[in-house]
């Protein structure tokens, strides 16, 4: 799994420096411009522990995180 940016161009997505085969499937999240995130220490705790998870590879692989997710319907 990959994370990638972009913007909405005439209705479709472009991607900033990232190439995909056509019939790829993505998810997509779309950030809110117009709200503000306001998290607690506790919340911003979490969010550290959490990346600094990620920098030191302790994660799951994307094929694991949806597998948990379909989990919930």
């Amino acid at each position: 799994m990959r994370v990638a940016t972009g913007k909405v161009v005439d209705g479709t997505v472009k991607l900033d420096g990232l190439q995909l085969v056509d019939g790829t499937e993505v998810f997509v999240l779309v950030r809110e411009q117009e709200e503000d995130v306001r998290l607690s220490a506790e919340e911003r705790a979490e969010l550290e522990a959490g990346i600094a998870e990620a920098d030191r590879g302790d994660m799951l692989t994307g094929e694991e995180f949806f597998s948990r997710l379909r989990r919930y319907g």
